[in-house]
């Protein structure tokens, strides 16, 4: 039943609902207070605090709407964003150095000249590339490439914000197509970095252009980009591709030149212009259209241009023919007592002056050529030098270096038969000896060196000749008499001289391969294998009155900053007495004037040498000089790998000598190449040392000269440059005109064993000879004997004794 609803129940109720709320507002406060003090102990931490001042989650809002971030929160949380950001890029900029350049870029071209420090040899190089400063770009292809490239080049910091993003997002997404790099960054991607495709490579670029900005000024950058883009054609830097394209430095580039060049940077391998122009056709059209956006040309400049005529390419062709033998040669140099690695030299920019005269070169290519001609396994080498400085003037190393890059001058080596018998002279003067000592001419004497096995060297074709004066037995190139000579002076006295003159030592520890120097008896006679260099070396100190000089094919090496890099010494040093030097050179001045190289005669100026021809015909030689130039000119035998062997028939003659080919090689050498150059004159003779002879005992009486036969009164009739004017032959037979003993050089040159008619015209005007010694006898007059055979060792051969089994070379 419902209670009534009169004040005394409703206060009843009252009361009850009042308790009820009471006791309901005790418990709902006790737990309110539990959450303040719970929230009020939360809100005192950190997180609380942090909490409060962002408002997260939103005060005022329930359910899920208290964790959606408002503006403000956006807001902080952005520039939160940019704070970190902007931290992360400062810690990047100041760990980031910018690091060295990369050996690729920053290498050049070291290039190569002749003596004139201006005629262009050649180059060695990785890339071709060299370096110009921004003075050295034409103004229109400053303007093409920051027309092409970064059009906000000048207002940029080094980066574009734009195609960096554009970059990034592009190695993010594999699909990176370049372009969007400014100018700087370019540059630092080839100079510093690498072409590389990946983030990290992409944050380096930009700290580093943005520091290079701050470093070099606009025009540097610019230069250095220039010099550092690829343009084809192996041509690195704008310099190179200048010539190679248009054949001109890139100072002097056009605009069409600047805007086709600008257009290839983008693609530069993309095809040849010269065979497929319009593949830039675009391209060209774009670098001249932004060209005119920039205001660097007119429209109208830009509609009258048109695509430039490209130069075909060149073939790399310069160590073809003689080139190869010479760069070969002046690389060795480098490396050798320049002290130069190979990656210094092919990416040093230097300048490398040769002592290569252009005109001696090919005064050396023509002698050569009027030569028989020569198959497989005949070679020429020529090596001539300047006796004042020891530089190399010309060589002859081969016909062409890109068939057979062996070097016939400077590698090959080949007996120098009697052309080592002017080393036995010196010793022989230095030791006591005089012009007018007289030594056995008899072919096949026998000698008794102290020591060693009984030795009968032969002379030219068996041919004897009674005593003969050291004078004469120089002209003619007597075996028997120098064998006698080198013996009683000492071999080792030979080998000392040639040493000293400029050959090299020969150390039994680790000898030369295929050298042979050695002190025996045989010396004297060239069984040593020289080089032309090496001979020309050695006789340009008998040329420099006894100074020697260390032959050189470099004369100066400068880097880009014009500091000298290498330059050899040329000053020389003195190893020989003066007169003993010009006593040497009056000796070997009867060679020529009246010897075995008679037809060096026609040179028309003072010249003296020594033929020489080797054991079984593998080589002939002869080696002269005049005080102002040295040439030794050597033809041998040898396989494609150097071996040697005989020459064989050579210019329709079964074999040949000293006196023949080599001395016409070496006289129309020196007629070209001596055309404008001073005459000068052996100095004069003069008093030479007094020594005691040493006691060395050949096994041979000492000489003294025949007494003079009477002659018949009969007309004179005027001396020929190649005729011996004073045969010391004490025999009833003269020897043959070639006289050169056992090696076959000619005596007159004019026989038919292998000498060389001189012109039949009047020969040049030469100095005379200095008075013969009074004691010399005349020629005697005898028929020549006919075609003398071989025996023993042949007509050129030594005998057997004392050589230490060698075979013994003839003159």
């Amino acid at each position: 039943m419902t209670p009534p609803t009169t004040p005394r129940h409703s206060g009843s109720a009252g009361r009850h609902h009042s308790g009820k709320s009471s006791s309901g507002k005790a418990a709902g406060g006790k737990s309110a207070a539990g959450k303040a003090s719970a929230g009020k102990a939360a809100g005192t931490g950190f997180f609380g605090s942090v909490a409060r001042a962002a408002d997260y989650p939103r005060k005022g809002r329930s359910g899920w709407r208290r964790w959606v971030p408002g503006f403000r929160h956006w807001a902080v949380a952005v520039l939160l964003f940019v704070a970190l950001g902007l931290g992360a890029f400062g810690i990047g900029y100041a760990v980031t150095d910018v690091p060295e350049p990369n050996a690729e870029a920053a290498g050049q071209t070291s290039t190569v000249y002749y003596n004139d420090g201006k005629t262009e040899l050649g180059s060695f190089k990785v890339e071709d590339r060299r370096s110009v400063e921004i003075d050295g770009i034409s103004e229109y292809m400053q303007h093409a490439a920051v027309a092409a490239e970064d059009q906000s080049f000048y207002e940029n910091r080094g980066i574009s914000l734009k195609g960096l993003s554009r970059a990034v997002w592009g190695v993010i997404t594999d699909d990176y197509a370049g372009g969007g790099s400014t100018i700087t960054q370019q540059y630092v991607k080839n100079f510093y970095l690498t072409n590389e495709h990946s983030l990290d490579r992409k944050v380096k670029e930009m700290f580093i252009a943005l520091k290079i900005d701050q470093e070099q000024t606009k025009d540097e950058v610019l230069a250095n980009y220039l010099n550092t883009i690829f343009l084809g054609r192996q041509s690195y830097g704008i310099e190179v591709a200048s010539q190679n394209y248009f054949d001109k430095p890139a100072s002097e580039l056009d605009l069409e030149e600047s805007a086709f060049l600008a257009a290839m940077i983008q693609r530069p391998g993309a095809a040849d212009p010269a065979e497929n122009p319009e593949e830039y056709s675009d391209r060209f059209d774009y670098v001249l259209n932004s060209m005119v956006k920039l205001g660097y040309i007119s429209q109208e400049e830009a509609d009258a241009a048109e695509f430039p005529d490209v130069k075909e390419a060149k073939a790399n062709n310069q160590f073809k023919g003689q080139n190869g033998y010479l760069l070969s040669h002046v690389l060795d140099e480098l490396k050798g007592p320049g002290g130069l690695t190979e990656e210094e030299i092919t990416r040093g920019g230097f300048d490398i002056v040769t002592t290569f005269d252009k005109k001696k070169m090919d005064a050396a290519v023509n002698a050569v050529d009027q030569l028989p001609e020569r198959n497989e396994n005949q070679h020429v080498g020529l090596t001539s030098i300047d006796p004042k400085t020891g530089g190399i003037v010309a060589m002859y190393g081969g016909e062409d270096y890109l068939e057979r890059a062996l070097n016939s001058a400077t590698q090959e080596r080949s007996q120098a038969g009697s052309t080592f018998k002017a080393f036995t002279l010196v010793a022989g003067l230095e030791n006591g000896y005089r012009l007018t000592d007289y030594f056995t001419g008899q072919s096949g004497t026998t000698f008794r060196p102290e020591g060693g096995a009984p030795w009968s060297p032969r002379n030219f074709g068996g041919a004897s000749y009674g005593p003969v004066s050291l004078l004469k037995a120089t002209q003619s190139s007597i075996n028997s008499a120098y064998a006698q000579l080198n013996i009683e002076v000492g071999p080792e006295k030979t080998v000392d001289v040639a040493t000293r003159a400029g050959l090299p030592e020969n150390p039994e520890d680790h000898p030369i391969p295929g050298y042979g120097l050695e002190s025996n008896a045989s010396n004297v006679l060239g069984t040593a294998s020289p080089t032309t260099e090496e001979m020309a070396n050695a006789f340009g100190t008998f040329a420099s009155n006894g100074i020697r000089h260390t032959s050189h094919s470099v004369e100066k090496v400068t880097n880009p900053d014009e500091q000298v890099v290498y330059e050899p010494d040329t000053k020389g040093e003195r190893k020989f007495d003066e007169n003993v030097m010009a006593e040497t050179s009056y000796a070997l001045r009867n060679v020529v004037t009246g010897g075995s190289a008679s037809y060096a005669n026609n040179l028309g100026r003072p010249a003296a040498g020594k033929t020489g021809t080797s054991q079984q015909s593998q080589s002939a030689w002869f080696a002269g000089y005049t005080p102002n130039l040295v040439t030794a000119v050597s033809i041998f035998g040898a396989d494609q790998d150097g071996r040697p062997m005989d020459i064989g028939i050579y210019g329709g003659r079964a074999s040949i000598t000293g006196g023949s080919f080599p001395t016409q090689a070496w006289t129309n050498y020196m007629i070209e190449a001596m055309e404008d150059m001073p005459v000068e004159d052996f100095p004069e003779r003069g008093p030479l040392p007094e020594v005691e002879k040493p006691s060395n005992d050949s096994g041979v009486p000492n000489q003294a000269p025949p007494p003079p036969k009477p002659q018949p009164q009969q007309p004179q009739r005027p001396q020929q440059p190649d005729e011996n004017d004073d045969s010391d032959d004490g025999e009833n037979s003269p020897p043959p005109d070639e006289g050169e003993g056992n090696d076959g050089d000619e005596g007159d040159g004019d026989d038919n064993e292998g000498g060389i008619d001189p012109p039949a015209t009047n020969p040049p005007k030469v100095d005379p000879p200095e008075p013969k010694p009074p004691e010399e006898p005349e020629k005697p007059e005898k028929p020549k004997p006919e075609n003398p055979k071989p025996d023993g060792n042949g007509d050129r051969g030594s005998g057997s004794g004392g050589t230490g089994g060698q075979s013994v070379p003839g003159l």
